[in-house]
């Protein structure tokens, strides 16, 4: 917004299309900064979208380039005869480096709308390099993992569905020997490369058109700077010579991120790896597996992040507020109450201050393992569980389930909340406190980020009606049934056991939820630091396993029994 300002002030500004003489007050060289802002309005190598719908809208980008170009035209044309052959000639090659960084993020934006990927043939992810996989191990390797499925990925992404075959990434025999982290790490790395296509130049910069425009765009700045140095500056004032250098050592600056950006990519590492160009490889991957700048191997390559929301707290304001927009919350409703305002009229409210973000570990590695269950041990995983402490409340909830998911989120919610709420008062022995201490975590990591889904991103879950009228529905079944009370009358006793059964629940919905969600959803999600629910769909998109593949996993009810207990089926 800053640069499009600046473009228009200067094509105003006097002193940029008339001034012959240095007067005091006015900056003649003005003319001089307009490809700057083009090459600044072009951006950085590292985001060219904040959303999907940026990339969607790259026609209008593309209305903003002619406009911008035209008036940055319109400044120098103004200026030809009033300066220096050299600082005009320098101001040309000026133009064409501004011109196609700004044509680059144009360009980047239309290969990542979702007709372009769509439409895509994947021919950048078609690259192999076996010597890569047959002799590297370790992280290396599993970056190798990474590259062979990105054909796949971007099919997943643009609700492409697979044939079974070899070209798979994982195998169903090679997936039961490999730990949940390294299945987490693989799925990150995978999300990970398909956000720079999306949201960075990365997929241009893979092209070889793409990398003759950079390199004629650098050799255009360091012309143009080179002219700059070689010509008369005298009648000019220091200030103005001074930000004119300014410029451009910040635009040095950003091709030298962008080179160190191009360099980090393991795209770049497999290319220079697989032709042998041994020193830049090593070069490449030190870059790569830095902690500081690049993808190290320990670190989370997505945001880690898990939303939290609590409706238990809302309805009963139980629980005492931790964080400043908890507070906040707390005398909002208070102040809600003097004013005589509903509390429904302030739940927006609510789903804004009360939503926290937690870190994502321990439930990241529990959903992984159990998508790889399902996935290696499908008819196993789709047996009838019994679950005998909550079998009171399944019997209670059969209305629930099957046939409203939302219902059943926030029922379970409830009840989970409900059922943890005994926990900080249990006396138990230590060997087995840590392992409930992990379970109750887990347990309510799981309820309330699926509550912030329900309420937050309900888009991604397969609801039979809005999250608002969900949460009426419940409300007046509260009022009219009092199901807290008869809640807390089934609520089994603490122990090991329940939470094992509360885990297991939430986890079958989880993989339900993934399942049904939509390719468009999870891609649109990458640009706001990722989700767990995108780790799980992703792995199972790798088995042809959701609505958009050859099996389809559905939520099916047990007849033989009087309880309900919800199996995830397989349909081929």
């Amino acid at each position: 917004m800053i640069a499009v300002y600046a473009l228009g002030y200067i094509s105003q500004h006097k002193d940029a299309t008339i001034a012959l003489e240095t007067i005091r007050g006015t900056h003649p060289l003005s003319f001089f900064w307009a490809p700057f802002l083009l090459i600044h309005l072009g951006g950085q190598d590292t985001i060219t979208a904040f959303a999907m719908e940026d990339n969607n809208l790259w026609l209008r980008h593309l209305l903003n380039l002619v406009v911008q170009v035209v008036l940055s035209l319109y400044v120098f044309w103004k200026s030809i005869g009033k300066h220096s052959v050299e600082l005009l000639i320098s101001g040309i090659f000026l133009f064409i480096a501004g011109i196609i960084k700004y044509g680059e993020r144009i360009w980047s934006l239309k290969c990542g709308s979702f007709k372009s990927l769509e439409s895509s043939t994947g021919d950048h992810c078609k690259h192999q390099f076996p010597e890569l996989i047959d002799g590297d191990v370790g992280y290396s390797n599993t970056v190798c993992t990474g590259l062979r499925s990105m054909l796949d990925v971007l099919n997943f992404f643009s609700g492409r569905t697979l044939f079974v075959g070899d070209n798979m990434r994982f195998g169903r025999e090679g997936l039961g020997t490999w730990l949940p982290n390294k299945v987490l790490k693989v799925l990150g790395i995978e999300l990970g490369m398909m956000y720079d296509d999306l949201y960075t130049k990365a997929l241009v910069l893979r092209t070889r058109s793409g990398i003759t425009l950079r390199c004629i765009s650098q050799l255009s700045s360091m012309v143009a700077f080179i002219l700059f140095l070689a010509g008369k500056k005298h009648k000019y004032s220091r200030a103005d010579i001074a930000i004119t250098y300014s410029l451009f050592v910040g635009s040095f600056f950003l091709e030298l991120c962008a080179v160190f950006i191009f360099m980090m990519s393991p795209w770049t590492w497999a290319w220079l790896k697989a032709r042998k160009y041994d020193r830049l490889a090593r070069f490449s991957w030190s870059l790569f597996s830095s902690g500081l700048i690049g993808w190290p191997e320990k670190k989370p390559l997505w945001s880690n992040a898990m939303g939290q929301y609590n409706l238990r707290g809302w309805f009963e304001g139980s629980g005492q507020p931790k964080s400043c927009g908890q507070r906040v919350m707390n005398m909002t409703r208070k102040l809600a109450i003097l004013v005589g305002v509903k509390k429904e009229k302030i739940f927006w409210v609510s789903k804004l201050l009360d939503t926290e973000y937690v870190k994502a570990d321990k439930v990241m590695e529990c959903l992984t393992e159990a998508a790889s269950f399902f996935i290696r041990q499908p008819y196993e995983f789709e047996k009838t569980r019994e679950w005998p402490n909550l079998d009171p409340f399944l019997r209670h909830a059969q209305v629930f389930y099957i046939a409203d998911f939302g219902l059943a989120i926030v029922f379970m919610h409830m009840v989970t909340e409900l059922h943890l709420s005994k926990y900080p008062c249990l006396d138990i022995e230590e060997d087995v406190a840590a392992d409930i201490d992990v379970l109750v975590e887990v347990c309510q990591k799981l309820s309330r980020y699926m509550m912030h889904l329900l309420l937050t991103l309900p888009s991604l879950l397969p609801l039979n009606a809005s999250a608002v009228a969900t949460l009426k529905r419940w409300q007046a079944d509260m009022l009219e049934n009092d199901i807290m009370t008869e809640l807390k009358e089934f609520d089994p006793q603490p122990s090991k056991e329940a939470l094992e059964e509360i885990k297991d629940v939430w986890v079958r919905l989880i993989i339900y939820a993934a399942a049904k969600s939509q390719p468009e959803i999870h891609a649109a999600q990458l640009a706001r630091g990722g989700e767990p629910l995108t780790f799980v769909w992703l792995q199972l998109a790798h088995y042809n396993c959701g609505d958009f593949g050859f099996s389809r996993i559905e939520l099916t009810r047990d007849r033989s029994k009087h309880s309900i207990f919800y199996v995830l089926q397989l349909h081929g």
